[in-house]
């Protein structure tokens, strides 16, 4: 393969890598009885630890006001997150991941961790870091497209 067919496979297998995520969250929002929305609040929480209410609101594209609330209420209703004050400004409320729903829920990743472990085996540390370096700038090309498409952005 040349340059521009090697450049559209790797455009069409990164396609096929965002629909498998996207498949994969709405299984496990599924076995977990919850909207995939809710499974993304759940997702953030575990990488970010605990966000404001506003904060979660903006990053996954929800309302400031009613859907955000219903959303945490629903979450907290079902034992997966908690809500407590921040210890630094004591108005300002924070949204955690009850760490027992964080147990509860690391099993159902962990035979993907493990085959992506497999699978990152052959590689070099100098392999790990080009791979690093190449997902982190997809990741970053991806929620700037993500953002330039909210609501809020467009004419």
């Amino acid at each position: 393969m040349d340059r521009s067919q090697t450049l559209a496979a790797l455009h069409a297998t990164l396609r096929v890598q965002a629909l498998q995520t996207v498949l994969l969250h709405s299984a496990v929002a599924a076995r977990l009885g919850i909207a995939v929305t809710d499974f993304n609040c759940i997702n953030l929480l575990s990488m970010e630890g605990p966000l404001p209410a506003g904060t979660l609101a903006d990053r996954l594209g929800l309302t400031r006001g009613g859907a955000v609330t219903a959303m945490i209420d629903r979450l907290e209703t079902a034992g997966y997150v908690r809500r407590r004050r921040d210890e630094t400004d004591r108005r300002r409320v924070l949204v955690e991941l009850d760490p027992d729903a964080a147990q509860r829920i690391a099993p159902m990743f962990a035979s993907l961790g493990a085959a992506l472990d497999d699978h990152l085996d052959p590689y070099s540390a100098g392999d790990l870091r080009l791979l690093l370096d190449f997902v982190s700038g997809v990741n970053a090309r991806v929620a700037d497209a993500t953002a330039q498409l909210r609501p809020s952005r467009l004419p």
